[in-house]
């Protein structure tokens, strides 16, 4: 008897590599500083949904359906703003925290809407489900440093991976472009405007 296929799914959005690059940096130093954690060679994106153990055959039409609803939404803008941690349990997870603007709210709100999704902190994860310990020796080292950059998103990637069997590696499977109208993303043309290249010291982050 040949098993049912499932796969597992995941949207996300994804910055650009110079900051996927900076991302990798700040991971390397930390394990410099804690040794080996979840997600230490894993890229920098933005986590929107997963799914689990889907039927192909059901869920990708339906996939379909919701990038035509997605394509109407707007490329934007995200900024990052520091670096922030969610509350300790047992573990706890370190990431660069995007700025929170009205803005930015409402254009989370309509992506999560079309997933149907709820309410999660949009973030880029340094170093995911460390433990207590490690956290008390990394978390100074990112709390009062600054990271100030902003970059936009103008699409959303959906991977999948088999969930029995198979690579765990999640692979492409759909790219959807946001092809809403710019002008309602206010911070268009605020972009760089009238501010010199700024750039990030890469080796200070083997300073920490």
């Amino acid at each position: 008897m040949v098993m049912e296929s499932y796969r597992d799914y995941m949207f996300i959005l994804s910055p650009p590599a110079e900051i996927a690059a900076q991302v990798k940096k700040f991971k390397l130093a930390s394990e410099r500083l804690i040794g080996d954690f979840e997600g230490l060679h894993s890229k920098a994106l933005i986590t929107l949904k997963n799914l689990h153990r889907q039927k192909p055959f059901f869920t990708e039409p339906l996939l379909e359906q919701i990038e035509k609803e997605l394509s109407l939404i707007e490329p934007f803008v995200l900024q990052l703003n520091g670096f922030a941690h969610f509350l300790p349990t047992d573990y706890t997870t370190i990431y660069a925290a995007i700025k929170s603007t009205p803005e930015m709210e409402d254009w989370f709100k309509r992506l999560r809407k079309c997933l149907e999704e709820k309410k999660a902190v949009p973030h880029i994860t340094i170093a995911r489900q460390i433990t207590d310990l490690q956290a008390k020796k990394l978390w100074p080292k990112f709390k009062n440093r600054p990271w100030d950059d902003e970059f936009e998103v103008d699409r959303l990637t959906i991977l999948y991976r088999e969930t029995f069997g198979g690579s765990k590696h999640w692979q492409p499977f759909r790219e959807i472009r946001f092809k809403g109208n710019p002008v309602l993303n206010k911070w268009v043309d605020k972009k760089k405007e009238a501010k010199p290249d700024k750039f990030i010291d890469l080796d200070q982050t083997s300073l920490f």
